[in-house]
């Protein structure tokens, strides 16, 4: 008979939503063989479980550090979804590819999470298989949760509908399955779509170190320098304590989104400016709760 405890026990793990995944390196299923003090054969496996930071477990945007493979799931689950919807003959008409669009970024993203691999938190999932590459004799736990849903579907739909426009993300998939193209979707969220920047692998490059100038050079140099214009330009910008138009104000909110000025003044439909405002809403929510 189970214990209270064992129960206790076994409901966290499964409102965590903890799964075990290990990976196989050959055909032992990743366990690692040595032999031990007393000269027999033992298999080892080593379970290493990610650390997960606040912004991992409450915040309302994907971190920062997921965003080019929280893109590359998304590419992949639209282009899958497209795969199977998409006629021979003819191009789906605009409504049609866009309730697909809508339809696979609310329901897609189940069994999503991080877990750690070489001593990195990586997000993984269906989409997102390469990014397990474990050493012989280790293991992973993935964890999951609603969270990790709700901000693929988020960043979802940001991609598609904002950043770069359900026609063109539609004639984008469109052109390669008719050519018969393989998706290179990391290439496409860094490159394409510019919606994240490549992580750069290995160690950074050493900083040059800056050689003393000379003392006469350094005499010289306030002649060079034109401070003037800059104090003009300062002392024309409006004071943060002026009350703004709303346009302003939207131009001000999308350039501290990292978007560009007129982006949020585009003409909307009334659904995508619903959307809109709760994905706006969402990011001042955030950076008011960092600085309280």
């Amino acid at each position: 008979v189970a214990s209270p405890a064992f129960d206790a026990m076994l409901f966290a793990v499964y409102l965590l939503q903890v799964w075990l995944l290990v990976v196989a390196k050959d055909d032992k299923g990743g366990w690692e063989e040595s032999v031990n003090e007393e000269g027999k054969k033992v298999q080892t496996l080593k379970i290493e479980a990610p650390a997960m930071t606040e912004e991992d477990q409450y915040g309302y945007n994907m971190p920062e550090r997921y965003k080019c493979d929280s893109c590359r799931a998304v590419v992949h689950h639209l282009n899958e979804a497209l795969h199977k919807q998409q006629p021979k003959s003819h191009r789906l008409k605009s409504w049609e590819y866009t309730d697909l669009f809508e339809e696979t970024c609310r329901s897609a993203f189940e069994g999503y999470g991080i877990k750690l691999v070489n001593g990195e938190n990586v997000l993984s999932g269906p989409g997102l298989k390469d990014n397990v590459e474990l050493q012989p004799g280790m293991g992973a736990i993935q964890m999951g949760g609603e969270n990790w849903k709700k901000r693929l579907a988020e960043e979802c739909r940001k991609l598609v509908f904002e950043q770069v426009g359900e026609d063109d993300f539609y004639g984008f998939l469109y052109g390669k399955l008719k050519d018969g193209d393989s998706l290179d979707a990391r290439d496409y969220c860094t490159k394409e779509a510019e919606y994240c920047k490549a992580q750069k692998l290995g160690p950074e490059a050493p900083k040059e170190e800056k050689k003393p100038k000379e003392k006469g050079k350094a005499e010289r140099k306030p002649k060079t320098e034109k401070k003037p214009k800059s104090e003009k330009k300062s002392s024309t910008k409006v004071p943060a304590s002026d009350k703004l138009r709303i346009e302003d104000f939207m131009r001000k909110l999308a350039s501290k989104n990292g978007a560009k000025e007129d982006e949020y003044l585009a003409p909307r439909s009334e659904k995508d400016w619903e959307k809109l405002l709760v994905s706006v809403a969402g990011g001042i929510f955030n950076r008011q709760s960092q600085e309280l």
